[in-house]
């Protein structure tokens, strides 16, 4: 594998099968609009951090037997694609970290899909941090209390062990793991994920990317729309 730097970028993502992805937002929204809502923000994170010189980036997809639909999803891009491996989210991420530094990488960060906001300049930042010499983590704090970055000069499990996982304590802990361990660690800008519907600001997506926010607001507009249909039914029963 040809590397174009240190620098590897690791975009963690699910194949967008309805009840299988944003399920607090399908309570929200209907679980078939949750899920075309996160095949449009996975797809244009996945767009976006795929076309860089500065890192290599690699797609660790799961389930890992939707591989076939993953790559004609995403397969047109300049990446490497990966299923994700183990059990807990933990061990899957501490492996998608070994898997990179094994391959010589020696800053390795990962993103997930669930934060729109985030921008290649935010990826930049981290590797500059990382590479220049002064600190050995980066951790980019979700204002849910999680975060949307992650990034390591070392594999370091325990920043990834007794974590509550999907909880409003994964930052805290995960900073307290990097000072436990002696990470020489900086915080980036804190980022909104979405997980429900109260997180979706069209307006906010659309300093963005603009083509985004119009799909995201056709989405909401189906729900509105059908949710309207169904409740005319109900009263001309």
């Amino acid at each position: 594998m040809s590397r174009k730097n240190d620098n590897a970028l690791i975009v963690f993502l699910k194949y967008p099968e309805t009840k299988k992805v944003k399920t607090r937002l399908g309570k929200d929204i209907g679980d078939w609009r949750a899920a075309e809502l996160y095949r449009e923000v996975a797809g244009f994170v996945a767009d976006s951090f795929s076309r860089s010189e500065n890192w290599t980036t690699f797609f660790f997809y799961t389930p890992k037997e939707r591989k076939k639909e993953v790559l004609e999803w995403l397969g047109d891009k300049e990446v490497f694609f990966f299923a994700q491996q183990r059990d807990s989210l933990g061990q899957r991420m501490s492996h998608a970290f070994g898997k990179c530094f094994s391959l010589g990488f020696r800053n390795v960060v990962i993103i997930g899909t669930d934060c729109v906001m985030i921008t290649e300049e935010d990826v930049e930042t981290a590797f500059s941090l990382l590479s220049g010499g002064q600190f050995e983590a980066v951790l980019g704090p979700a204002t849910d209390g999680g975060y949307y970055l992650l990034g390591l000069r070392r594999k370091t499990d325990a920043v990834f062990q007794n974590i509550q996982w999907s909880t409003s304590l994964v930052f805290k802990e995960t900073k307290k793991r990097m000072e436990e361990s002696g990470l020489r660690h900086a915080v980036m800008r804190e980022l909104a994920d979405i997980d429900e519907g109260k997180d979706i600001n069209i307006k906010d997506i659309m300093t963005r990317d603009t083509e985004l926010g119009r799909k995201l607001e056709q989405v909401l507009s189906k729900t509105q729309r059908i949710r309207t249909e169904k409740n005319k039914e109900k009263k001309l029963v």
